[in-house]
């Protein structure tokens, strides 16, 4: 078959494969460039020339034959094939030496680059060869995959980010090379890589109280308020359903008694009662062990580590305040910035009331009956365990679920914890909060007044409507 005529931009190279439908190196070639031009759409086209037999084929390449294809695939009658023509035009050009190669070359595939899609030998500029040599052209465009001793060509060249220059010199005066403010999953992978490549590295990691006091050790939010005490939780909701749900109709724990109860059928257990304490005691624990493992993990990688809060005085200076408030300078030639973010607090009255995501995960006493604020996916993963472990959950949503997601799916998501006993209350929003007290004058619910004027009580507000860069006290400005 051929492509249209048309010829493309010099920026774009057109690649022609011919060769003979039973050949299974044409097949291989074709199918080859084929996968490179749609990864590289707007660099390579392909253009196949496929013959019935290979009687037409060589006939098409080598004798200039009228017979034994279409018209678009038919040589001249003059008894010199399509190989030949292409050889004679290139001799007086940079490619030469492919010319010569061309005209030794009588199996299939036959493959050159040309400058349209015309099967016209005077548009070919470079004769590739057959299926091996065609393999081994794909394999120098994909560096990544051949190994670094092979230069990218141009032809498929990314343009490569250059680093602004800093001054940077390797005998500067500063007490480090690289300063790293914050002890995140980025900020300890570009210290250690630093230091595996020399360098003089310190990491500064000082985590201020979130407004309800909590604090935690090194690793960042996914360490410790995020993706793994999330997932033990929900691992908690899991087994706590698994059990209600699950368990009995396997046999397990089921007594002669619930079968006679039952009438010889399983049937779902009664909740079991679940122990917050217990929980985030041991989702803590598991916690500690890792921010111990950082630690020592930045030591065997000749990293310092300096529980320091930072505050930029100039390019390469930084105030530094640790936990008792004592105040310190220190010096490096590149500061890098990976502070990472904090959750954004509730802003109407009584805001200060709720707790985040910074929070839950450490909370001292059984969150009860729990409002969730928002409708992100760390508010809905936090209904969800919450939910899962058996406490009564409401979600506030202020328009739609997952906003940025499938819409179909994130619809799917809100109808699966509905019918899990989720609630939610759709499009409002807080619009103030009062902390009530007990008969006895202790703590006791929290009282939210919604915009649609609908005012409830629960024992816990949790707020997740976005996170902020935690960069305002860095002094950047």
């Amino acid at each position: 078959m051929s492509s249209p005529s048309a010829a493309l931009s010099s920026t774009k190279s057109i690649i022609h494969v011919a060769g003979y439908s039973s050949c299974g190196f044409y097949r291989r070639a074709a199918s080859v460039v084929a996968s490179l031009s749609l990864l590289f759409p707007s660099k390579l086209q392909v253009v196949e020339h496929e013959f019935p037999s290979r009687e037409a084929y060589r006939e098409w390449l080598i004798h200039g034959g009228s017979n034994g294809g279409p018209p678009s695939l038919r040589g001249s009658s003059s008894g010199v094939g399509f190989r030949d023509h292409a050889a004679k035009l290139l001799e007086n050009t940079p490619t030469a030496s492919s010319g010569a190669k061309a005209k030794q070359h009588s199996s299939s595939p036959f493959c050159w680059l040309s400058s349209g899609t015309d099967l016209d030998p005077a548009a070919v500029t470079e004769f590739i060869g057959g299926c091996d040599d065609t393999l081994e052209w794909c394999r120098s465009r994909c560096p990544q995959l051949s190994g670094p001793s092979t230069p990218p060509p141009a032809f498929f060249a990314k343009p490569i980010a250059k680093m602004t220059p800093d001054d940077h010199a390797p005998n500067h005066p500063y007490d480090y090379d690289l300063l790293v403010l914050g002890g995140g999953s980025g900020g300890l992978a570009a210290s250690k890589e630093a230091a595996a490549l020399g360098a003089k590295v310190a990491v500064l990691d000082y985590v201020k109280p979130s407004p309800a006091g909590s604090t935690w050790g090194l690793g960042g939010t996914c360490v410790n308020v995020g993706c793994i005490p999330k997932k033990l939780m929900h691992q908690a909701a899991l087994l706590n359903l698994g059990y209600k749900l699950d368990l009995p109709h396997y046999g397990i724990g089921v007594t002669a008694e619930m079968v006679e109860k039952n009438y010889g059928m399983s049937a779902d257990n009664e909740p079991a009662e679940h122990s917050w304490e217990m929980l985030t005691t041991n989702v803590q624990n598991h916690i500690r062990g890792l921010n111990f493992k950082y630690r020592v993990d930045l030591r065997e990688k000749n990293v310092i580590y300096l529980n320091l809060l930072g505050k930029f005085v100039d390019p390469h200076t930084l105030e530094t305040t640790d936990k008792k408030g004592n105040k310190g300078k220190i010096t490096a030639s590149r500061i890098l910035i990976a502070v990472g973010g904090r959750p954004t607090p509730l802003s109407c009255e009584g805001g200060e009331l709720a707790i985040s995501s910074d929070d839950i995960f450490s909370l001292d006493r059984d969150p009860g009956k729990v409002l969730c604020i928002g409708a992100s996916y760390i508010s809905l993963e936090c209904a969800g365990f919450l939910r899962g472990i058996g406490k009564d959950v409401t979600v506030a949503v202020r328009s739609i679920l997952l906003r940025g997601f499938d819409r179909e799916c994130a619809e799917l998501i809100g109808e699966h914890m509905k019918s899990e006993g989720i609630k939610f209350k759709e499009e409002v929003v807080p619009t103030k909060l009062v902390k009530l007290e007990n008969g006895d004058g202790s703590n006791g619910k929290i009282q939210v007044t919604f915009s649609n004027g609908d005012v409830e009580e629960y024992d816990t507000v949790l707020t997740a409507i976005g996170r902020t860069g935690d960069t305002s006290q860095l002094g950047l400005e």
